[in-house]
């Protein structure tokens, strides 16, 4: 997957654990599942897709990555006001919502190769990675 690579490279570094709300997991798992299923997609995007997806499981299993409760309403709100004050076109929801989860469960960082969910997560106070797009 794109920037998967660089994504490893930059947490690996971090002295906690990578922490992810079950909506995240289950997010990033469905569309991993949904990309070895599709017989449009290049054999090479199923299979880079394949690994991604063992990859989140072993990371689960030794708690590279754990999975942490969400005050879900707490989120909401936060990109929710988000969303209100927002100058120009509103980012869709996820945009708004990945930040927001970040920040609610006490992330340190947010990694993002998208700069439209970037600025909420400095907002809230994160360190963004990478540092520059």
């Amino acid at each position: 997957m794109k920037g998967s690579r660089l994504a490893w490279q930059l947490t690996r570094p971090l002295a906690s654990r990578l922490y992810a709300a079950h909506f995240q997991w289950f997010y990033i798992e469905n569309r991993l599942l949904r990309e070895t299923q599709d017989p449009d997609a290049p054999e090479a995007g199923r299979a880079t897709a394949t690994g991604a997806l063992q990859n989140l499981r072993r990371y689960l299993d030794e708690l590279i990555i754990e999975l942490v409760p969400l005050e879900y309403a707490l989120a909401i709100h936060l990109a929710a006001q988000w969303q209100r004050q927002s100058a120009g076109a509103i980012p869709p929801a996820l945009l708004l919502l990945w930040p927001a989860m970040a920040a609610t469960v006490g992330a340190t960082h947010f990694l993002s190769f998208d700069p439209r969910p970037r600025k909420f997560a400095k907002a809230a106070g994160l360190k963004v990675l990478p540092e520059n797009l």
